[in-house]
């Protein structure tokens, strides 16, 4: 079980649902031609694709290669596909593609962090840009 990365694959697919359904919230806030076309163009073409890449690249590099993630990208858009969307399974194959493209570069990632630590190197500490803007207080960096 811990090569299928069960844990890891759920808190990234947990993560990319809750984007998806907060665009779809926000989609319902316009009028309809406004609304249908912030899904299409953003969440069906443009946003969601990225973000199944970006999310499983994120994750990836920290648990390694989670087999199932593309999948669940895939299975994902099904529910909403017939909501609010058409029908179209090219697209939904287009997710899984994305999701097992960013899960693989994230699993490149990994595998580096992996053999500079087996080089002896240490680890690298991965701050956040937004934490490191309000750390005033390290007095590391200024010695």
């Amino acid at each position: 079980m811990e090569k299928l990365k069960i844990k890891a694959t759920a808190e990234a697919a947990a993560i990319l649902l809750g984007f998806f359904i907060f665009g779809i919230l926000i989609s319902l806030l316009f009028d309809e031609v406004t609304a249908d076309m912030f899904r299409v163009v953003l969440l069906e073409w443009g946003a969601f694709p990225m973000l199944c890449a970006i999310v499983g690249g994120v994750v990836s590099s920290k648990n390694g290669f989670m087999p199932f993630y593309g999948i669940i990208c895939g299975a994902i858009f099904i529910p909403f596909m017939f909501v609010f969307f058409e029908a179209n399974w090219g697209l939904c194959a287009a997710y899984v593609l994305f999701g097992i493209l960013g899960s693989l570069f994230g699993y490149w990632l990994y595998l580096k962090e992996v053999k500079r630590i087996e080089e002896g190197k240490p680890e690298k500490h991965r701050k956040s840009v937004i934490f490191s803007m309000f750390d005033r207080y390290d007095t590391k960096k200024y010695k």
